[in-house]
């Protein structure tokens, strides 16, 4: 038991501790972590240092520099094959091969066991290669940064939606939350001035190739108009455009919401909104995996607040005059937080089986980005090249379990 006074952080650790398995899952987890952060330097075909024509570089650290923005490369280097120049010292990362490079002495699926045409054991393809010759491990370590991204990334925008939906379903129920008039006014104002902006204003610029951009911008634009308009009804709007008020029925909106989208086949409605975006990309598929996902963590966070909203020390609260939304973020919100690490930890894991099985069915991800599912797909051209099956699907099991191990430590008393 964590002793008095301790934070919930160190709570948590100090629970892992009891098992070896959660201490297991907790250094696999860190590892993946690692692996995401430096693949980088784990897997490339830039030297990590090299001394070329006299000079020292660092390629591998200056490629980072130049995704980023902040350097760019030398005239000379722009289009430099690296593998293929002669350094007087060199320091290669531990698999001197791209994601997307392709080995032509080494196609055709070369086994991990198999004979290799390598310039010395260093560059040997020690988990074998696809048909056009790329290596297995350097794809496996590439595609950990991309499962990590999707997974954490879509499952933080559905821990937001799912918070902010289910605390004002949970807590405010159907009559809890309400408007003066003149803060209904205001609000329908800014929607319509914030429709035609982000909507009808912005039509010339749209893009087939860019339309998820384009509708996210417009309803981003179109909900902070209407919040605004809201807002400055409430501070600076005439009484006499109404202070009386009216309720929103937040709970019935919000279970309906839900309802509707759990009674559309999860994988049915995913195929279809990804089919609509014409140029697929990382960020495309983490916005839309978390558009769809935010369900459950809105039904726990809800269910959690029918509770506390009941307590001693809400009452309280309330009868000190507190403000709604203080009481909510400051006191009942975070007692309600324990089903949602939970949904969290279970949730990263099902975003990274649905990233694996779009990968594997070749729909909503760029061509050119190596992942899990993607690997996995290439086994299906040559059934006995059983490398591509095997390790793929062996880090997506052990990712996958890793994540539902730590799901129970935090579901555990």
């Amino acid at each position: 038991m964590a002793s008095q006074g301790t934070t919930p952080r160190w709570a948590i650790l100090e629970k892992i501790n009891r098992r070896r398995s959660w201490r297991w899952a907790r250094r696999s987890f860190t590892a993946l972590v690692l692996v995401a952060v430096f693949a980088n330097f784990l897997a490339n075909n830039k030297p990590l240092i090299c001394q070329y024509q006299g000079q020292w570089y660092a390629p591998a650290f200056r490629a980072v520099a130049v995704d980023l923005g902040l350097l760019s490369w030398p005239a000379n280097m722009i289009n430099l094959r690296w593998e293929q120049q002669q350094f007087a010292w060199v320091i290669w990362p531990p698999v001197p091969y791209a994601p997307n490079q392709k080995d032509i002495y080494n196609n055709s699926f070369t086994s991990p066991f198999g004979q290799q045409t390598v310039a010395s054991l260093q560059f040997r393809h020690w988990l074998g290669t696809d048909n056009l010759g790329r290596d297995v491990l350097a794809g496996l370590i590439w595609g950990t940064r991309v499962a990590l991204l999707i997974g954490l990334g879509s499952m933080l925008i559905s821990t937001f939606i799912g918070l902010l939906l289910g605390s004002l379903a949970g807590y405010f129920g159907d009559r809890g939350l309400r408007l003066q008039r003149r803060q209904w006014l205001g609000a329908l104002v800014g929607l319509a001035i914030g429709g035609y902006l982000g909507f009808v204003a912005r039509q010339p610029l749209w893009d087939l190739d860019h339309q998820l951009r384009y509708v996210l911008g417009g309803l981003l634009l179109t909900a902070g108009f209407c919040l605004g308009g809201g807002w400055l009804a409430r501070k600076i709007g005439p009484k006499k455009w109404g202070q009386a008020t009216w309720s929103i029925p937040a709970d019935t909106l919000v279970m309906r919401a839900i309802e509707t989208i759990n009674a559309i086949p999860a994988l049915l409605l995913l195929l279809s909104i990804v089919a609509i975006v014409r140029q697929p990309s990382l960020l495309s598929i983490i916005i839309i995996i978390g558009l769809l996902r935010w369900t459950s963590i809105a039904r726990f966070v809800r269910g959690e607040l029918l509770r506390v909203r009941e307590l001693e020390y809400i009452a309280a609260a309330r009868v000190a005059g507190f403000a709604p939304l203080r009481i909510l973020w400051h006191h009942a919100l975070p007692n309600a937080l324990g089903p949602v690490y939970v949904a969290l930890a279970f949730g990263v894991s099902g975003a990274i089986l649905i990233e694996a099985g779009l990968s594997f069915l070749g729909i909503g991800m760029p061509a050119d980005l190596m992942t899990w599912g993607r690997l996995l797909s290439f086994s299906r051209q040559s059934p006995a090249a059983w490398w591509l099956a095997v390790f793929p699907g062996l880090a997506i099991f052990v990712t996958v379990t890793v994540l539902n191990i730590l799901g129970e430590v935090v579901n555990e008393d």
